[in-house]
């Protein structure tokens, strides 16, 4: 008689933050964007925080997978770009459209709609959360100095606050965008090297 071995698929994620360990700033801090009831803000995000306001903003990035176009690329899903983030390619900064919509029902993928055409944009490229453009070109928005300690889901109750780590080892493939090099100085974040990024 054969044995029927059942296989059963189990909902769970690799830590992002090495054994669990960080080490926290004192107090919450407001985000200064929006995000849409339901968003989860994983640990290790990258962050900026603004002590004089005691605010943290999320680095925005996402990376441009085949099969989409200039005007309505293919991003991985897991980013954080909403409707009305500004964006531009990194390392080009050559233009700044707007994200007029995000389709979500692809179970690989997004699709961002940009406002206008960006020409140039191919598989590989790396979107970050921008300026408008001007007379010069932009680069990201925010640069990190700071990573979130704890998971944020926004719930639409009370007021948000993030829990931000000043210290901490962030397994960067648990992370599910890309880290611009620009934001690094080696394997730590340029602004604070007690915040590492590796890959094991």
């Amino acid at each position: 008689m054969a044995i029927d071995f059942k296989k059963q698929k189990l909902a769970g994620h690799f830590p992002e933050i090495w054994r669990g360990e960080c080490k926290m700033l004192p107090g919450g801090f407001k985000p200064v964007q929006e995000f849409p009831v339901g968003t989860v803000l994983q640990r290790g995000t990258p962050v900026y925080v603004d002590f004089e306001e005691m605010t943290a903003a999320v680095c925005k990035t996402a990376k441009v997978l085949s099969g989409g176009t200039s005007t309505a690329p293919r991003v991985n899903k897991g980013h954080y770009f909403v409707v009305g983030d500004v964006v531009t390619k990194d390392g080009d900064g050559k233009a700044s459209p707007t994200i007029s919509n995000i389709d979500t029902s692809n179970a690989d993928y997004d699709v961002i709609t940009l406002s206008a055409e960006y020409t140039g944009l191919t598989e590989g490229d790396t979107l970050v959360e921008s300026e408008t453009y001007s007379d010069t070109a932009v680069s990201s928005k925010y640069e990190p100095n700071m990573v979130l300690g704890a998971k944020k889901e926004f719930d639409g109750k009370g007021l948000p606050t993030l829990d931000v780590a000043y210290e901490a080892v962030v397994l960067y493939p648990s992370l599910k965008y890309p880290i611009l090099t620009s934001w690094l100085s080696g394997c730590c974040l340029k602004a604070n090297p007690n915040i590492l990024f590796i890959k094991q």
